[in-house]
């Protein structure tokens, strides 16, 4: 749009100056049309066109919100479908789901168990960790308590002895006694005669037979020598007498302590024996190699506890290993933690017990023996010394080894018999066909 441009003109009179202000004015109103014109022009080219850009947005609002149907429709059936897969999917899953829920349930249950047992078991091991420090504590003070006992019974055995010795002097001295009663009664029996022959003599002087006087002195001092020799031998005899009687009462109580000190180490034994291995039956096996063992079956523990409970601690601190079989005879094996092929390895092992106090004395406190498990075949029994030194009776050793007198030794104490063999018989057969010495050791393993 353009502008016209007018030059003011020279000043004019009036008329010019109306004329000018026409012309002005017309000017303004040509301009004010023309501009109108084509601002109308433009008004509706842009009206046209905002028209037309209104068809096109009307066109394309239409176009779009059928697009728009269509994708809502479309979006709407996979929707449909994308719920419907999600609720297969879910129910599907669901159920998977709450099947492992149940299955997890169930294993979360047995899991509960088994951490339940698991503590329990821990406890349980807790438990026997403390039962088994305070068993070793134990095992210690009775250890120390057997070793008192050991010496308290070794003390009572000398006094015993000392005492039996007493007993056996006490009764010389009775024999002693009976033989001076036997000389007392021929003493007795001089006196009488030598009273008869007082009174004779005073009978005598009666019927003026006067005796000399040097005779009745004589019967007079021999009469008053019985009697003061007499009295003696009676006051020695009652202070023998109450001697043993002292004596024999001190054995008697020297006798109910020893019983009632073995009842306390049956008991104690047999105490520890359950403890540490429970009620039974108890089993040893004796591994010669991974091929050859020998299966022993304890005694009743009622019987032998004791010499069970030594037997099963020679075994639990492993005295014999290393050790051997070292002599067959008819009658018996024979083995101990004795190695007669290895000097070294036997010193070890003697130097072992001498340590643990095993040897020379025996294992055993005292000597058990029961009539009701008796020296049969195949049973097991501990030497005369009470071990370690044990065997296996090959056949019936009741008479030999079992209760029995001896000559010049009086009564003789059972072996302790503790064990029977129930397993490994091949192997026993084959030791005792090994080669043997003289002596009937074994000359090789």
């Amino acid at each position: 749009m353009t502008t016209a441009k007018h030059e003011a003109p020279p000043p004019r009179s009036g008329t010019s100056l109306l004329v000018t202000i026409l012309l002005m004015a017309i000017s303004a109103l040509l301009s004010g049309y023309i501009t109108s014109t084509i601002l109308d022009k433009e008004y509706k080219i842009i009206f046209a066109e905002m028209q037309k850009d209104c068809h096109q947005t009307q066109n394309d609002y239409l176009s779009c919100r059928s697009h728009a149907a269509e994708e809502t429709t479309m979006w709407r059936i996979y929707a449909d479908q994308n719920i419907r897969a999600c609720q297969e999917y879910v129910e599907r899953h669901l159920g998977e789901d709450i099947l492992a829920y149940k299955l997890g349930s169930d294993g979360l249950g047995k899991a509960i168990n088994r951490t339940l047992e698991h503590e329990a078991l821990r406890f349980e091991l807790t438990q026997s960790e403390a039962k088994a420090t305070t068993l070793l504590n134990s095992n210690v003070i009775l250890n120390q308590e057997v070793e008192a006992l050991e010496k308290d019974r070794a003390i009572r055995t000398r006094k015993i002895k000392d005492y039996v010795t007493e007993l056996e002097d006490a009764e010389r001295a009775l024999e002693l006694r009976d033989l001076e009663r036997v000389q007392c009664d021929r003493y007795y029996r001089d006196l009488l005669n030598c009273e008869e022959s007082l009174n004779q003599a005073q009978q005598d002087k009666v019927n003026n037979k006067a005796p000399s006087s040097h005779t009745v002195k004589q019967l007079k001092d021999q009469v008053q020598a019985l009697q003061n020799q007499g009295k003696m031998k009676e006051a020695m005899l009652e202070e023998m007498g109450f001697t043993i009687n002292d004596a024999k009462k001190e054995i008697q109580s020297w006798k109910v302590k020893a019983e009632s000190l073995l009842e306390k180490v049956n008991f104690r034994s047999r105490r520890d024996v359950l403890k540490q291995y429970g009620p039974g039956p108890h089993y040893v096996q004796i591994t010669l190699s991974q091929e050859e063992t020998i299966l022993l079956k304890m005694a009743p523990l009622d019987l032998m506890s004791h010499t069970i409970q030594i037997f099963m601690n020679l075994i639990q601190e492993k005295m014999y290993v290393g050790g051997t079989f070292l002599l067959a005879r008819e009658h018996i094996l024979v083995a101990a933690p004795i190695d007669a092929f290895d000097p070294e390895n036997n010193q070890r092992l003697e130097e072992k017990m001498v340590e643990e106090g095993y040897f020379p004395d025996g294992a055993l406190l005292f000597h058990q023996y029961s009539p009701e498990f008796p020296h049969e075949k195949y049973t097991v029994g501990f030497s005369s010394t009470g071990g370690p030194l044990f065997y296996i009776n090959i056949q019936d050793n009741i008479d030999a080894h079992g209760p029995r007198h001896i000559d010049n030794e009086g009564d003789v104490e059972g072996d302790p018999v503790f064990a029977e063999v129930v397993e490994g018989f091949d192997v026993i057969q084959r030791i005792l066909a090994l080669p043997r010495n003289e002596d009937d050791s074994l000359n090789t393993r």
